[in-house]
């Protein structure tokens, strides 16, 4: 019985037994998986080794790069002819710059959180790009599947509401980048308000009104740590400039969500802590969330506000103003958070007065004042 390689080898002798092409196909029948090579048309690779030059020089001769020398692009478009090579409009649309932009967030029902992404997308579509939206949860095996998903999908970069874990930003290459937002990173590009500058805003709002009690509650749900860290610090210097003493009864902070429930019940911790005997005349909560919050469990104590406790919030999320007690808060500048993050996914970051490029950018807080503060009591 004729071996089905003798036939194509006489075939291929009766069309031409001097085309290099066909001393090119021959050289790789011997090599491992050469049916499988013959079946597909041929690739980049092919051209490249056909001509004897690199993958890059087909590649630039494909681009019309005038940088490539004559020689070099002679053999190229020769061997691209007698090969029968054709551009993968495929491929070559895969190599573009991608017009996705990933955005990566632990907790959507945060409404900080929902309320920027909403704006990151309306910037976004304004530059042409479209957004790809995970959400992690807290647990460190599902930041990091998320975060491949995203560099499966191809993303131009990836924003950060939240802080990820170290092994999730591990497997970000260069190529991709980062952009932290609302957020504070060492050694990162970030664009956050200043969040110690808004605190410290809230405590000087507060002293102004005669409270020397002020306490600072942040244990909830969908505060970020290093968020709470650099808000607590600004809690500190505003109450160390107002003169006033930090007593630790005012404290409510690392209580956590250890069950890692979607949404935890805080309310007895709160009652808790509003019930104490030293309970302070006023209140700066780490966020909006945190505020509305302790409306209710001081409701549910019957605590007037602010008659009884003055509060002021942190985020100005749209509820902020629409609740039963319109809350005074710190405002963030959300919809330029969000026009620099896009910018700077797309562009890269800006420069500083010497031109060289920002790691970090500071917003300016600001203090939004509603009915959830008031003058300090005479009596308690």
């Amino acid at each position: 019985m004729k071996s089905p390689l003798a036939d194509i080898i006489k075939i291929a002798d009766i069309v031409t037994s001097r085309s290099s092409a066909y001393r090119f196909w021959m050289e790789r029948i011997t090599e491992e998986g050469w049916f499988e090579k013959m079946r597909r048309p041929p690739t980049i690779i092919d051209v490249a080794s056909y001509a004897g030059v690199s993958k890059s020089s087909v590649s630039n001769v494909l681009q019309g790069k005038e940088t490539v020398d004559a020689g070099i692009r002679a053999r190229v478009l020769k061997a691209i002819d007698e090969l029968g090579y054709r551009p993968n409009a495929g491929a070559r649309y895969m190599r573009q710059r991608s017009k996705v932009l990933g955005v990566v967030v632990d907790d959507l029902t945060n409404p900080f959180h929902a309320e920027l992404a909403t704006y990151i997308e309306a910037c976004a579509a304004k530059r042409m790009h479209s957004i790809l939206l995970v959400v992690t949860g807290s647990l460190l095996e599902h930041q990091s599947s998320r975060v491949k998903s995203l560099i499966e999908h191809r993303v131009a970069a990836m924003m950060f509401l939240s802080s990820p874990g170290k092994k999730a930003l591990a497997l970000i290459g260069p190529e991709i980048r980062k952009v932290f937002v609302g957020i504070r990173m060492d050694q990162e590009l970030s664009i956050a308000v200043d969040d110690s500058a808004g605190t410290s805003l809230a405590v000087e709002h507060l002293a102004a009104l005669g409270h020397e009690k002020i306490g600072f509650v942040s244990a909830m749900l969908g505060n970020d740590p290093n968020v709470e860290a650099a808000r607590f610090k600004g809690y500190k210097h505003g109450m160390q400039v107002a003169g006033l003493r930090i007593e630790t009864s005012h404290l409510l902070r690392e209580v956590g969500n250890p069950k890692n429930e979607p949404r935890p019940d805080y309310q007895p911790i709160l009652k808790q802590f509003l019930m104490r005997k030293n309970r302070p005349t006023a209140l700066v909560a780490a966020l909006d969330r945190v505020a509305l919050e302790i409306i209710s469990a001081a409701d549910a104590l019957g605590i007037g506000i602010p008659e009884s406790l003055s509060l002021v919030g942190f985020d100005d999320i749209a509820i902020a103003s629409h609740s039963r007690i319109a809350l005074t808060t710190i405002a963030q500048p959300m919809k330029d958070l969000a026009r620099m993050a896009v910018d700077t996914a797309i562009d890269g970051p800006s420069g500083d007065a010497d031109g060289k490029p920002l790691t970090s950018v500071a917003l300016p807080p600001r203090l939004v004042v509603r009915l959830s503060t008031t003058p300090v009591p005479t009596k308690r």
